[in-house]
């Protein structure tokens, strides 16, 4: 079945018995104690709406919408339930038949008009540090929920107080500095292309000198995954479609990608667009950077960097795609590099996507936790594979705390090998 197509399959929801265990796992539950905001209540709200017992009314959406999705039930679960399709299904059914208020429609309407587009996102992206200046945090603190102007505060106080907009050259191979070993191919995205330019030089610095020559096309576009995540199913597919037909033809023996949301997204895309042998070849090549790494193996001279690194593991990365150890292998193979977890590791850290700018509230309880947990650390640097969760765990951090993909560690050691 196609996201969005009628919701939720009823034999995936009897998967679920009830057990509980997914419980302690849910951010939403162990904020409320609300049955309804955690996995097996919302599986049941799903079950009783195809039942008949309830219909797709403001409570019903309340409780789907507010859900992360990120999959830490899913690890949690005894019986296997295919959480990940049910809440896309739902939240894909409700964008599909649901008439939401006129102001949330708003707001995601002009989310989805930017962030998905990168020359759209740039401009914006340059209001960064000025919004620093004029104290865009204080405008956007305290906003549980509001309008455009409300979002796009929050937007703007989530942007890196230095923007990053330098991006490697599109169109073009990078070749191997050491034996070839293979060809990959760097998928670029969107929001990661406009403020995480230097995790994109990162990722093909360490991968040359690990003997892969690097091509990066230009003219990719967004990969589905934000609009996918929120339940924008139509969105997600032509996404999907268009990067496909753009690169589903280039011979690479991997698409890189240093992203952790949209890795779950690009390895599933059969879940948005069925029946497509293309899209299926396209999802099985795809690979996140510390997954092919760790694979592959350092054969690269690394030196020391002498630091603590906090790493925290992005939900998209350790729960939707099961890469959880090989993060952590990569980072403690940089000598002298001391790798820390804060308390609860597990637990997401509120950005979700869009959900720190739809659902604000959750997202701010939950940043400041992780925030505060990563600060009993004293780390030199937090690291974390998703952007982001590197743009909100930097919004409520100590500014003097530096950010960084561990793609971007490795590469740093990289370049104190030839200093």
């Amino acid at each position: 079945m196609s996201v969005g197509a009628t919701g939720p399959e009823r034999k995936l929801i009897d998967t679920c018995v009830h057990c509980g265990f997914c419980l302690p796992a849910c951010p939403t539950y162990q904020l409320s104690s609300n049955e309804a905001e955690s996995p097996r209540g919302r599986i049941d709200l799903m079950r009783r709406y195809l039942d008949g017992a309830i219909g797709l009314d403001a409570d019903f959406v309340a409780h789907i919408d507010s859900c992360l999705g990120c999959m830490a039930c899913v690890k949690a679960c005894p019986s296997g339930v295919d959480y990940e399709t049910l809440i896309v299904e739902a939240k894909s059914m409700i964008h599909a038949s649901f008439q939401r208020p006129s102001r949330q429609r708003l707001v995601r309407k002009v989310i989805f008009a930017i962030m998905p587009y990168p020359a759209r996102m740039r401009p914006l992206a340059r209001l960064g540090s000025l919004s620093k200046r004029l104290g865009v945090e204080r405008i956007a603190k305290g906003r549980a929920s509001g309008g455009v102007a409300a979002t796009l505060a929050s937007a703007l106080a989530l942007l890196p107080r230095v923007a990053n907009s330098a991006v490697p050259a599109r169109n073009r191979l990078y070749s191997a500095s050491a034996p070839r070993r293979g060809v990959v191919g760097l998928l670029t995205g969107c929001v990661s292309s406009v403020l995480f330019g230097s995790t994109e030089q990162a990722a093909i610095d360490v991968l040359c000198a690990e003997g892969f020559d690097v091509l990066v096309p230009g003219g990719q576009g967004c990969c589905g995954a934000l609009a996918e995540h929120a339940g924008e199913a139509p969105l997600a597919r032509r996404l999907a479609g268009a990067l496909v037909a753009r690169l589903g033809r280039e011979q690479v023996d991997a698409w890189i990608t240093t992203s952790a949301g949209c890795g779950s997204t690009l390895k599933s895309y059969d879940r948005l667009l069925p029946g497509n042998p293309a899209s299926r070849e396209f999802s099985e090549r795809v690979r996140d950077i510390h997954e092919f790494l760790y694979q592959q193996g350092l054969r690269a001279d690394y030196k020391p960097l002498g630091m603590r690194v906090a790493y925290h593991p992005a939900c998209h990365l350790a729960n939707a795609q099961g890469i959880v150890d090989e993060p952590l292998a990569l980072l403690r193979a940089i000598p002298g590099c001391e790798v820390v977890l804060p308390g609860q590791s597990g637990t997401c850290c509120g950005s979700a996507g869009i959900y720190n700018l739809v659902e604000p509230a959750t997202a701010q309880v939950l940043g400041k936790a992780k925030a505060s947990s990563i600060a009993e650390l004293h780390a030199d640097v937090v690291a974390t594979g998703n952007p982001g969760c590197l743009l909100q765990i930097a919004r409520y951090s100590d500014p003097g705390l530096a950010s960084a993909h561990p793609v971007e560690l490795l590469a740093r050691s990289l370049r104190a090998s030839t200093a």
